[in-house]
């Protein structure tokens, strides 16, 4: 049986690196780990304890350097090219659709003719070097006829950024002058372009949201001073063997919106590169492309832009080759951690979390120092047990114990300029590595416990990521291919590898409510369109009855509570098995092999059964004397009895009546769900579910019932998308 596991957990950790058994990269990895054999993989590789040495020596080491040149001195750019001649061949067959008034077919071939479409002059023997702007034009004529004039004017105004012949400018011209004109005629009639604003909206204020969208209701219990996404009813704390965990500060009721987060870093799965944007993951309706390649879209220019100024114009021409790998998507997600911030600062990262590391190694300050900002503002320090942290000579730490001192002086400095400016940032530019936020890089990496392996596998793909950042033109003077990479090129990669090991047990998948027609929620169902990394949530522990639920609105994870929590009490969420589907052993193979922890939890250790065997019965009242916390079953008496824990006569007549009146507002709820009423069924779920665990504690068939009910209406209010009728 232990073989078993351990086979099911290696299996586990090599699908966070690569899909399946396709693809480049398997056989890459393959050839090299049999070159290398077992004795030089766990004796030589094995004995190396720092994420440099480990990507270093697979470039040096004379077992494998060879096999690793060799493989990687062949990764040749790959992408999908724009063309012409299929643009020109799109937006005709699109003009034949809107002639006969099918509109929403003749708008998808007009989009996929933007796309594929060259810049003005990259092609012109087809179109006189304009496909682009043509295809704008015919889209625009789409929207219009479609009365969505938003859209229509949008394109319109991308088009004239071209220079087009007077009489087809003229005709574009007239067309936006008269968009412009219905659109201020029916300004108060017509409906939000995109309804994920509002819905934003409403969840975090405009100063912390950042996109100029307008106004909202705060964070529940106003945002955290200390995280940023946060609510002030919750904390991260740390403990020997709960690590770092989200722990409730106030009363927490069902429903109370806990966190709302942009990610880190996100990916797209590559099946939904052509429906959805590829920077804030929005389903598409009026798509523009990369200026360079056909892989990708983006919902606006703003997506785009920032795309192109950050990871996209380092991802473009390799995208077709990394999909083509057979690399994982969190594989896609630790590329995109490095493209995103560029080759300085990836390198202040790596700096800093090694300055971590020693100054954990130093002895602590004396108790009259000065803390540095990073502690007083309750940031977290990063986890750095995988790098290497040499042992100090008395005069080093003695440089060390000045330097944080000089440090503490300059932040006091700083908090005080802060306190005088407002929110207005000192040190423009953020080349002072204080600046750099490694917190997400301390989230746990499980370091201590791979296996060499492990690591050799996840340093290949590191030196196989870099080689591709080597040829886009992320290093302004990359290494020939037939000598070993610079520092510079080594510490990004080490970067890259300790991305990939913390992914593996921190990232989450987003996913869009996917609506039937007939029902909003009958037949709805969650579809997963990629993954992404958010800091704050990934330290949320694993329930298998899971206190919270997530949805997304548009990038941003939103978690709410489905049941109330009191001050102190854990604030977990679920990590994929969840009691009333999964049995206990299921349960613990799967966390055990895809997470690498054995779960405790209540429902874990009192072995609460799945649905199928769950019943109201199984229920226990709590007892009525203030500060007892002794439960009782279900009393079907009216006659009281004595508590053994608080020697008190009790009588749990009207904490039973009361849990008949839960039951009762359930059905309620769920009739209002079932009729699409979503607002007054969230009410009347999270009414009845705050008095249940009043009075009662689970398991309660009725209640879980309860809480999976809430958990699809509150993800109405995200990212949500109907299939239109055929």
């Amino acid at each position: 049986m232990q073989d078993q596991d351990e086979f099911y957990r290696n299996l586990c950790s090599s699908e966070t690196l690569r899909s399946g058994r396709r693809g480049f990269f398997h056989d890459f990895s393959g050839h090299v780990m049999q070159t290398a054999g077992d004795t030089w993989t766990s004796g030589t590789f094995g004995r190396i304890d720092d994420d440099v040495g480990r990507v270093r020596a697979i470039f040096t080491d004379a077992r494998v350097k060879d096999a690793v040149a060799d493989t990687l001195a062949n990764v040749k750019p790959l992408f999908r090219d724009k063309d012409a001649e299929i643009s020109r061949r799109k937006r005709l067959e699109g003009y034949q659709l809107a002639a006969v008034g099918e509109h929403e077919k003749a708008l998808l071939l007009f989009s996929q003719a933007v796309l594929r479409a060259p810049q003005p002059g990259g092609n012109k023997t087809v179109d006189q070097g304009l496909s682009l702007p043509l295809a704008l034009l015919g889209r625009a004529g789409t929207f219009t006829a479609l009365k969505e004039y938003h859209f229509a004017l949008e394109d319109l105004r991308l088009a004239a950024e071209h220079d087009l012949p007077d009489k087809p400018m003229r005709e574009l011209e007239r067309r936006r002058e008269e968009c412009e004109r219905i659109l201020k005629d029916n300004e108060s009639s017509l409906v939000p372009v995109d309804p994920r604003i509002n819905k934003l909206a409403r969840l975090i204020p405009d100063r912390e949201r950042g996109d100029g969208d307008g106004g909202g209701a705060p964070l529940n219990g106003a945002v955290n001073s200390e995280l940023r996404w946060s609510s002030g009813a919750l904390e991260i704390r740390e403990t020997t063997t709960a690590g770092k965990h989200a722990v409730a500060t106030a009363e927490i009721h069902p429903g109370d919106i806990l966190l709302v987060e942009p990610p880190l870093a996100g990916c797209l799965l590559p099946e939904f590169y052509g429906t959805h944007c590829q920077h804030c993951y929005a389903r598409l309706r009026a798509p523009i492309g990369c200026p360079n390649c056909s892989c990708v879209a983006f919902c606006g220019k703003k997506c785009r832009d920032v795309a192109l100024t950050t990871y996209h114009k380092y991802e473009c021409k390799v995208l077709a080759l990394l999909i083509g790998s057979g690399m994982s998507v969190l594989s896609m997600v630790a590329l995109r951690m490095v493209t995103q911030e560029g080759p300085r600062k990836c390198l202040k990262i790596y700096e800093k979390l090694k300055k971590n590391a020693v100054e954990k190694a130093a002895p602590p300050l004396a108790a009259t120092t000065t803390t540095s900002t990073a502690t007083t503002t309750g940031t977290a320090t990063p986890d750095t047990h995988d790098m290497k942290s040499p042992v100090c000579s008395k005069s080093a730490r003695r440089r060390i114990r000045r330097r944080k001192l000089k440090e503490s002086r300059r932040d006091e400095e700083i908090t005080k300029m802060t306190e005088e400016n407002g929110t207005k940032e000192i040190c423009e530019g953020g080349d002072d590595e204080r600046h750099v936020d490694v917190a997400p890089y301390g989230l746990v990496t499980h370091a201590d416990r791979r296996t060499s392996k492990d690591f050799l596998e996840r340093s290949l793909m590191a030196a196989f990521l870099l080689k591709c950042l080597q040829r886009v033109g992320f290093f302004a003077c990359p290494t020939p291919d037939d000598e070993v990479p610079g520092a510079e090129e080594i510490t990004v990669a080490a970067l890259l590898l300790r991305n990939l090991q913390l992914l593996q047990f921190n990232a989450h998948e987003f996913f869009e409510t996917r609506v039937s027609a007939e029902h909003r929620f009958r037949g709805s169902r969650p579809v997963y369109l990629g993954v992404a990394i958010y800091p704050t949530v990934a330290r949320f522990n694993h329930d298998c009855y899971p206190a919270v639920t997530r949805y997304f609105v548009g990038r941003h994870i939103v978690i709410r509570a489905i049941r109330g929590l009191q001050p102190g009490d854990v604030i977990a969420e679920n990590y994929g098995p969840i009691f009333t589907k999964r049995t206990l052993a299921d349960r613990q193979r799967t966390l055990a092999g895809r997470y690498w922890f054995r779960c405790t939890c209540k429902a874990c250790q009192e072995d609460w059964p799945p649905f199928e065997n769950l019943t109201n019965d199984s229920a226990r009242l709590r007892c009525p004397t203030a500060g007892c916390d002794r439960l009782h079953p279900l009393a079907r008496q009216g006659k009281p009895i004595k508590c053994l824990d608080c020697q008190k006569k009790i009588c749990l007549e009207d904490r039973l009546a009361c849990l008949r009146e839960c039951e009762a507002l359930y059905n309620r709820g769920l009739a209002g769900m079932e009729d699409e009423r979503v607002n007054e069924a969230i009410g009347t779920l999270c009414d009845a579910l705050k008095r249940f665990h009043q009075v009662a504690r689970p398991p309660h068939r009725d209640t879980h019932l309860a809480e999976i009910a809430l958990s699809s209406c509150l993800a109405d209010y995200g990212n949500t998308w109907r299939p239109a009728a055929l």
